[in-house]
């Protein structure tokens, strides 16, 4: 297909057809709950339950005063980062998960499912480079510790750790 000056190309709409059926659709309300449904549910909401409560215990006290004195703040910053990053899938990804697996079905609109689409891709992307950075930072600590810690410092680390990290996304 050309495409001229005024042509603009947009996605096709979709149609989500996975939650109407006419027995089972009545006043704009879903009856087609299943045991299988509250148990993946249940599941899915004690997971998004743990994920938000660990990775918050974890943010919490690796920036204690009892804790900061200890680790260096270049590893310091990028398991705070991790634990962000995990808070995340565990406030935007997993919870729409939970009312999905009840009613075996997309209730959402397109531009959610778009937007669930680009973070269940996105943060597990970013946790991966987070985990990388943290090799290359132990690696850096292991076999060249005094490079490591001359340059090793809380603006560096912020700057090239977290800041362009998010900026690659």
């Amino acid at each position: 297909m050309r495409a001229g000056r005024s042509t603009v190309l947009t996605a096709p709409l979709l149609y989500n057809s996975s939650c109407w059926h006419p027995r089972i659709y009545t006043n704009g309300l879903l009856f087609r709950i299943t045991v299988s449904g509250i148990t993946e549910s249940a599941f899915v909401s004690l997971l998004t339950v743990a994920i938000l409560v660990a990775n918050l215990m974890v943010i919490v006290t690796i920036n204690s005063d009892k804790y900061t004195k200890f680790i260096h703040p270049q590893p310091r910053y990028l398991v705070t980062s991790l634990a962000c990053n995990d808070l995340a899938i565990g406030l935007l990804v997993t919870p729409l998960a939970a009312f999905s697996a009840l009613v075996h079905c997309w209730p959402y609109s397109e531009i959610v499912c778009q937007i669930q689409a680009l973070l269940r891709a996105a943060l597990p992307q970013q946790n991966a480079m987070i985990l990388v950075f943290m090799a290359v930072d132990r690696y850096t600590c292991m076999l060249h510790p005094d490079k490591y810690h001359k340059h090793s410092s809380k603006k560096v680390s912020y700057e090239f750790f977290i800041v362009k990290r998010w900026k690659i996304l």
